[in-house]
């Protein structure tokens, strides 16, 4: 290739790592892809994450463990102690104890003013209203895995396979109000809703029943089955998918097993099957959890994406729905995302921290972590001329940065990138650059950097890293590249 002809380079359009890593580094760090088409300088630029700003930081507690919004209130689970927060978000009042720390699941029923919430951990039920919980203490209901909700109904699933309904509208629990998932000898594992459906996810089996109010009997009908199963109690999230192009569709995302109760991907429902969504990478890091149990899921709407993050001991990666990529999230000095539930309450996306008492509110106009840099990575696919070694001369990236805001912070003010690369599948990277996105007010840049020298046949990998508390967006990178004689 002659020198002075510049190559397209693809940045990627997620994180999708090889096995090994020479085979492939492309990796998406709290940034994502959003399409543009033909009406765009390019189709697919990147875009950083939204930053957030502290909502309220509970008094007592330990980490978020759940949330729920009751419309004119919010639910949040800290630790042990429930709190219910006000609607302007400026009061929190502690309302009682949940003693113990399992997976916690929490569903709404239909009264009004004041619905009624039903709280499941570890085996123990609790019903919250109007600012008083209270232990659930009905007999008839065996020890629960979780509670879900749907029309007017509480569903207590049992690990044996059997699931027990509230009355409609009510906590109440009648002995006869209850059926078997019995269409495959396995446990129950989790609950789901999707529109007027109710899942149950078994260890290797699940199954779809609808309410049928013309019944006199039990209201719920069997509708359909399927040989696939829960891995993962926490990885099952209600989500409204916004594809690219269609309408929204109501539907659930979980960790699946087959018929043998062996993990299988992470899913989306798609009818009464499921398509799979997991990249290797995923699926790595689901088994790479001695205990599936930590895993946990939130799915949320914002910015016309519907976003499913999981998030393991110290991995945090997030799926769009709008071009089906994975992303990660990280916050500043940790692998994984500090976010652990979510809820919106009202217009506004509120999120709790896995290790605090603090919530947070999403903000598109802000480009920090609550304070805290948000450090957007992009390490692009291998760049090489297989099988012959290749030169790079320069290497162009077009960028919008936003740029430059009126701050006394340096790096706000006249922000900055960090250029570096591994030729090794990256098991280290070298040649730091520090590169200049443009003065205050300054909102396009183009940067060209120089003089990379030799790579031989495994090529190289760019590694880009942005954390100035600017707005953010990455459009194409190429490269002035030289064949050399093998």
């Amino acid at each position: 290739m002659a020198r002075g002809e510049p190559i397209p380079i693809s940045l990627g359009m997620g994180s999708n790592k090889g096995r090994f890593g020479p085979e492939g580094l492309a990796e998406f760090v709290n940034c994502y892809v959003e399409q543009l088409g033909e009406g765009g300088k390019v189709q697919w630029p990147i875009y950083a994450i939204n930053g957030t700003t502290e909502y309220i930081s509970l008094e007592l507690g330990a980490g978020i463990r759940s949330l729920l919004s009751l419309d004119s209130s919010l639910l949040a689970l800290s630790g042990r102690i429930l709190y219910r927060i006000n609607a302007t978000g400026d009061t929190a009042t502690a309302v009682g104890g949940i003693p113990s720390d399992g997976f916690v699941t929490m569903a709404r029923n239909r009264q009004s003013p004041n619905p009624q919430v039903a709280i499941v951990c570890d085996g123990s039920w609790y019903i919250y209203q109007n600012g008083v919980l209270s232990l659930g203490s009905d007999t008839d209901l065996p020890p629960p895995l979780c509670v879900v909700e749907i029309d007017g109904y509480f569903v207590f699933l049992i690990q044996d396979g059997r699931w027990f309904i509230s009355a409609i509208d009510d906590a109440t629990i009648d002995g006869l109000d209850f059926t078997t998932a019995n269409a495959s000898p396995d446990q129950n594992v989790m609950g789901g809703v999707r529109g007027r459906e109710l899942v149950i996810f078994g260890a290797r089996s699940t199954q779809w029943y609808i309410d049928n109010a013309a019944s006199e009997d039990f209201p719920f009908s069997l509708v359909q089955t399927a040989s696939m199963g829960c891995y993962a109690a926490g990885s099952v999230a209600k989500i409204i998918l916004q594809p690219a192009s269609g309408s929204a569709t109501d539907s659930l995302i979980w960790a699946s097993t087959d018929h043998a109760g062996t993990y299988s991907g992470i899913r989306v429902m798609s009818g009464y099957s499921g398509e799979k969504i997991s990249t290797p990478e995923i699926d790595r890091l689901i088994l790479g959890e001695d205990d599936p149990s930590v895993i946990r899921s939130f799915a949320w709407t914002e910015d016309g994406h519907a976003f499913y993050c999981i998030n393991g001991t110290d991995w945090s990666r997030c799926w769009d729905s709008n071009t089906g990529k994975w992303h990660a999230r990280k916050s500043h000095g940790l692998d994984r995302w500090r976010m652990s539930a979510h809820a919106q309450f009202g217009r506004r996306h509120i999120f709790g921290d896995y290790e605090s008492t603090t919530l947070y509110v999403s903000d598109k106009d802000l480009y920090t972590e609550n304070g805290s840099p948000i450090v957007a990575e992009i390490v692009t696919p291998p760049v090489h001329m297989f099988p012959s070694p290749f030169c790079i001369h320069t290497f162009y990236l077009d960028a919008m940065t936003g740029v430059g805001i009126n701050s006394t912070t340096d790096s706000d003010a006249n922000p900055q990138f960090i250029l570096d690369y591994s030729d090794d599948g990256g098991k280290s990277f070298g040649g730091v650059r520090h590169c200049n996105l443009g003065a205050e007010a300054q909102r396009y840049v183009s940067i060209d950097e120089r003089s990379f020298g030799r790579f031989g046949t495994n090529g190289v990998s760019f590694r880009m890293r942005f954390s100035a508390a600017v707005a953010k967006c990455i459009m194409q990178a190429s490269v002035d590249a030289e064949k050399l004689r093998s």
